[in-house]
């Protein structure tokens, strides 16, 4: 049930935004400009992420030490 609710709370400013463009007449439909920016925001997103994902692995036979709070500080 608190899934649900989460949910709702969530989606309730897309409905209401997407509410008040209906009432209001206008169009929903994006122009190709703000398609063609968002794709281009996506795979700069997508390609940022593999590249810090790549870039971040430990090499191989190189053993894992987690980090240590000691004296309230982390090493």
């Amino acid at each position: 049930m608190a899934v649900l609710i989460e949910a709702l709370l969530f989606s309730l400013p897309f409905l209401l935004y997407w509410g008040w463009l209906r009432l209001g007449g206008r169009a929903l439909s994006p122009s190709n400009a703000t398609l063609s920016l968002a794709a281009v925001g996506i795979l700069c997103g997508i390609a940022g992420l593999a590249w810090y994902g790549l870039g971040r692995s430990i090499e191989r036979g190189e053993r894992y030490v987690p980090a240590v709070l000691r004296d309230g500080a982390v090493r």
